[in-house]
């Protein structure tokens, strides 16, 4: 969780457009993480989800985010989104997943992805494999989502560093991490971490407001 969301005031977030005469204020954040990190979601147990023998082995650190979710390794070649706004609606993750998702997965086709959609409770996907997992904190109308987009990661090292996981969507279908992972390079976008980074920031800040006029607090 990145403290900057949780710590500064709401005074103090950028402001964006909804419609001609209101403004909301929104945090968004792309970058490419620079070191291997394994990250629990809040529920997970490390003994059950990662390989620590070989975290240890690699001096990989295991971390434990505030959202819910799977597992995740971050690293060179992954694309992290963190996003935040204040919704209307206290109890309205499933929607805020679904329109979050939709804005992230506008901006990857527009940068030149084929079309993505989502699939289990919040995993954006192309037909049945997975690109990006995502997580959503709360703490009353403030929401605090965090992505992971495998842009051109290692997955081989996926692989050694996590165990099965101890629960998966059904389209999975019991598959490993490198049989059910894809990444943005291998399906035709030819932007780095860092310049997809930029542009899903811009494509954000541009059309941010539109998505989200009739959902979240003045």
């Amino acid at each position: 969780m990145d403290n900057w969301v949780l710590n500064l005031p709401k005074k103090l977030w950028p402001e964006f457009s909804l419609d001609a005469t209101n403004k909301a204020p929104f945090l968004i954040r792309f970058f490419e993480t620079q070191k291997n990190v394994v990250v629990l979601s809040s529920s997970n147990k490390a003994e059950k989800e990662a390989n620590i023998e070989e975290c240890e082995k690699n001096n990989i650190p295991i971390l434990q985010r505030k959202g819910g979710g799977g597992t995740v390794v971050l690293g060179q070649g992954c694309l992290i989104l963190t996003f935040a706004f204040y919704g209307k609606d206290v109890f309205g993750n499933s929607k805020y997943f679904q329109m979050i998702n939709n804005l992230w997965i506008d901006s990857l086709v527009n940068a030149g992805c084929p079309k993505l959609n989502q699939q289990g409770i919040s995993d954006i996907s192309y037909i049945n494999k997975k690109i990006a997992g995502t997580s959503i904190f709360r703490k009353k109308h403030l929401l605090v989502y965090q992505g992971s987009l495998l842009v051109n990661p290692n997955l081989e090292l996926i692989s050694k560093l996590l165990c099965h996981p101890s629960r998966e969507p059904d389209y999975r279908e019991g598959r490993s991490h490198e049989d059910f992972l894809t990444t943005t390079q291998a399906l035709g976008c030819s932007l780095s971490a860092s310049e997809l980074a930029l542009f899903c920031q811009n494509y954000f800040e541009e059309n941010v407001g539109q998505y989200f006029k009739n959902d979240v607090l003045i």
